[in-house]
């Protein structure tokens, strides 16, 4: 099981991995996206866990899609370089959104 992560930027990509590898390892706990979303939200604390709050609040989209979520989190809290990957990524969801 991973450990918590509160939001410290080199941190995130182990934290991830770890969670990755755990969904993994269970398939028939994490068929889909969303359980995927939900068991890493459920490993937030402290920064993270105020950051992801309103989304659950909302039910955001992003939560029900598990490559849209990693991006939102990888632009928040990634280091400085994997952040700006993060943002191209986004921008590219958006626009492929946008030609539908």
């Amino acid at each position: 099981m991973p450990e918590k992560y509160s939001g410290e930027p080199g941190a995130l990509r182990p934290f991830l991995n770890q969670c990755q590898l755990h969904c993994n390892t269970r398939p028939d706990l994490f068929p889909s996206d969303s359980p995927k979303v939900v068991f890493i939200c459920s490993l937030l604390k402290d920064q993270a866990a105020r950051w992801v709050s309103p989304l659950l609040e909302n039910d955001s989209q992003t939560l029900h899609n598990y490559a849209d979520f990693l991006v939102a989190i990888k632009t928040v809290f990634g280091p400085p370089g994997q952040r700006l990957q993060a943002e191209r990524d986004l921008l590219h969801i958006t626009q492929e959104i946008g030609r539908a």
